[in-house]
């Protein structure tokens, strides 16, 4: 790709000694790229880092401004690319594929329903700018599926070593992870791209959407999908990645970590072993009666208190009338948990609830001077991994089309004349 390091290093030069008022007034028109005769202007790199950091949840500040502006530019580039490719080969979003992926970024961010214009003018972003954006991902999903999906063979033999493999691994530890990835071709990108994210890393350290980062920024072939990778073994992993992701905790993210081809991010989300069936993986919603029983010792009714509890779990079957119970006991500790894991309750209470089905109570339990019982009002059993053929071939499949789709962006960006004005 022709000129992309000039380009940027310009466009920073000039960003990073304007304020935001200054940005507004000379950097709108400005031409930043163009790429194959298509025109990405300080308009468009402004647009999309005002989008970044409201969709990613980032601190709205200079400095994170300075952080965006490269890799927003190279991001705009790969966008144009892909549109260049998906306008030449005729396929388009259509309108009702747009509408349905604006109604879900209404959803997803609690936008009243028609109301996404004004939402996003509130935050300096024009509503067009979103839809580029949703036009070439809707667009360039719909081209893998045409060009690569259809061109994806797995064989009976490959699904079979599949089968084999996960069947030994039975009982080993499987992490379920995302990645953000950037690649290093050369050894002066080293600088700027461990900058970088060194500066993501700082991000979601303060609360940055990972999902929604690694599908603005990551070069990884998981991008599309906010960089998931799926359940993985650290066998399958770089092993620079594995030794880290070993000691990280389920629900937090790796610092950045170099490996032989660039650098990594890895976000951790849950923990388990191949096969195997783990009851306190299940997720459930929890509500609990509390009767306390030291005010009634003194007034003498403990006893009156203790056949409560019994008749209590005995008597509710059904969480619907919870409510109108928790407002005749009224006792400040009765109420609804919401919705918990059952490995992340004290382990005495797991023993009380690990067994319990939607709509069961359990015993009443004396914790200190209160009787607690738990109440499951829904309960969703974490699923295993599966060694059966249809989801061994899909994950097969995934990887493969994942990998040829980025492929496939390669070869458009080494094939691109991309040049300054």
């Amino acid at each position: 790709m022709v000129m992309r390091k000039v380009l940027n290093s310009l466009f920073i030069a000039t960003f990073l000694t304007l304020s935001a008022s200054q940005i507004a007034a000379q950097e709108v028109q400005k031409i930043v790229a163009i790429v194959n005769e298509d025109i990405i202007s300080g308009f468009d790199v402004i647009q999309r880092i005002n989008m970044t950091i409201f969709m990613a949840g980032m601190p709205n500040n200079n400095k994170t401004r300075k952080q965006l502006v490269g890799s927003t530019i190279n991001a705009l580039i790969d966008e144009r690319l892909k549109i260049q490719e998906t306008s030449r080969r005729n396929v388009e979003a259509s309108d009702q594929e747009i509408s349905s992926a604006l109604e879900n970024i209404e959803k997803r961010f609690k936008i009243r329903s028609g109301h996404l214009e004004q939402a996003l003018a509130t935050k300096n972003i024009d509503i067009d700018s979103v839809i580029d954006q949703v036009k070439a991902t809707i667009a360039w999903d719909k081209l893998i599926r045409k060009r690569i999906v259809p061109r994806v063979n797995i064989t009976e033999a490959e699904v079979k070593a599949a089968q084999v493999k996960v069947r030994a691994n039975k009982g080993k530890t499987e992490y379920l992870i995302r990645e953000f990835f950037l690649p290093i071709s050369t050894p002066r990108e080293e600088p700027e791209v461990r900058k970088f994210i060194q500066g993501m890393y700082e991000q979601l350290k303060k609360g940055a959407s990972f999902s929604r980062v690694a599908t603005q920024f990551s070069k990884g072939p998981t991008a599309a999908k906010g960089g998931a990778v799926g359940w993985q073994m650290l066998e399958d992993m770089d092993p620079s990645v594995a030794q880290v992701v070993a000691t990280t905790k389920k629900g937090r993210v790796t610092k950045p970590i170099r490996t032989t081809d660039g650098y990594y991010m890895v976000a951790v989300r849950e923990v388990r072993k191949i096969l195997s069936d783990q009851a306190t993986d299940s997720r459930m919603d929890l509500s609990q009666i509390a009767i306390p029983l030291s005010l009634a010792e003194k007034n003498g009714f403990k006893e009156s208190q203790i056949r409560l509890a019994q008749s209590l779990s005995n008597f509710v079957d059904d969480c619907k009338y919870l409510p109108t119970l928790f407002n005749q006991i009224s006792n400040g500790g009765s109420g609804k948990m919401g919705q918990v894991k059952l490995s992340n309750l004290p382990e005495k209470y797991q023993k009380l609830v690990v067994n319990l089905q939607s709509g069961d109570a359990s015993v009443p339990y004396l914790d200190k001077d209160i009787y607690r019982i738990f109440i499951v009002c829904k309960r969703q059993d974490a699923q295993k991994q599966s060694d059966s053929e249809d989801a061994i071939r899909q994950q097969i499949g995934n990887k493969r089309i994942e990998a040829r789709a980025d492929r496939y962006l390669k070869d458009l960006r080494r094939e691109a004349v991309v040049e300054s004005r």
